[in-house]
């Protein structure tokens, strides 16, 4: 474990688990919490009323949905579109039938890769 500087406030931690040290964590954490609150207060809310509200990035805002920390409501619903298909999502990077066809290829091939496995080198007899 090798010792940097936080990118927000440049003080000096050992990473972990999180990009950033256990104070910013925590900062991040409380403002994750404001914009949650106001958002499932205000469902109604533009993404921009919801910045202007609880004074944070729209930019921020976007990451918590893609990250699954926040539910698109009918105003931000809009702004977030599945990375795969590009339709409107509610929360995540893709929508569930995306999602539904990549863990099936992701399993597909899992069961390619253990046949393979499986199979081994085979015996020869002469």
């Amino acid at each position: 474990m090798t010792p940097k500087n936080c990118p927000r406030c440049g003080k000096l931690f050992v990473k972990i688990r999180e990009p950033i040290c256990d104070p910013c964590v925590k900062e991040e954490e409380q403002i994750f919490e404001r914009v949650r609150e106001f958002v499932r207060e205000n469902p109604d809310q533009t993404i921009q009323e919801v910045c202007e509200a609880c004074e944070v990035t729209a930019k921020r805002i976007l990451q918590y949905i893609k990250d699954g920390r926040l539910e698109a409501s009918m105003g931000l619903q809009s702004e977030s579109t599945c990375s795969k298909c590009g339709r409107p999502i509610k929360t995540g990077r893709m929508c569930e039938k995306c999602v539904l066809e990549v863990n099936f290829q992701v399993g597909d091939m899992k069961a390619q890769s253990d046949a393979a496995k499986n199979k081994g080198p085979g015996m020869y007899t002469q």
